[in-house]
């Protein structure tokens, strides 16, 4: 059976694993205002936080109590990685897959800790439609969640046309609107053969078209074995 899913899953990377997915160095973030969007349980805001930097998530999810989320986080991360080496055509190595979902493991424990002492940090907000101010972030940094929730038929990972190119673009402008740069992970696409995911393109003409500065610039973190086509979307907003 074909890896898909319905829903957006409650899904987050570790500190290192994201500081590779935007290809950024630590010490880039220093004096910086970061959003992490969507943030879900991301271990990026609560290491940032805990390193003294000024970091902040939105995600719908955090409507939610820290017991809920550590909950139905565990649950998504065990269920979708069972789901995908079930799939003869996705499946990784076991060893390389128990590694990938302990490191998820851990990055849901680091967020919970921190959502339960610093929940302010932690903002209950959906794309496209973010509850911040024109320029409210230096840098806004968004992974797994543009592109990959695209269709099966355009190369993402969900079972429905939920999150169409209109919706792409939309959130993409929103992100933009906010803050001063924006960096997007990935852009290929999850199934079928290896390729860009369709909608990068069309996001990167509106976005050129809106006046902003645009490139793909390859990232220093690979996820299992995509190897081809591992850049980041960097934007840079026109002043």
């Amino acid at each position: 059976m074909t890896f898909s899913l319905d829903h957006v899953i409650f899904f987050g990377r570790t500190w290192d694993e994201c500081l590779g997915m935007y290809a950024l160095e630590e010490q880039q973030l220093a004096g910086l205002k970061v959003l992490d969007c969507p943030g879900g349980p991301d271990a990026l805001v609560a290491e940032g936080l805990a390193k003294g930097f000024d970091m902040h998530a939105a995600d719908p999810q955090y409507a939610f109590d820290p017991d809920v989320l550590r909950e139905r986080g565990h649950a998504e991360i065990t269920d979708a990685m069972k789901k995908w080496q079930e799939d003869p055509e996705q499946a990784w190595d076991q060893k390389q897959a128990d590694d990938f979902m302990r490191l998820k493991l851990e990055a849901l424990e680091s967020f919970v800790d921190m959502y339960r002492s610093k929940r302010d940090r932690y903002v209950a907000a959906s794309l496209p439609d973010l509850p911040f101010e024109e320029r409210s972030f230096d840098l806004v940094l968004s992974g797994h969640f543009l592109f990959i929730y695209a269709s099966l038929e355009r190369g993402g990972l969900m079972s429905n046309e939920s999150m169409g190119l209109d919706f792409h673009v939309a959130a993409v402008r929103e992100l933009v609107r906010v803050g001063k740069e924006v960096r997007i992970f990935p852009t290929f696409a999850t199934t079928g053969p290896a390729r860009r995911q369709e909608f990068v393109q069309p996001v990167i003409d509106a976005m050129v078209a809106d006046g902003h500065e645009v490139e793909l610039m390859p990232a220093d973190w690979v996820e299992g074995d995509f190897t081809e086509f591992n850049d980041l979307l960097r934007i840079r907003r026109a002043n």
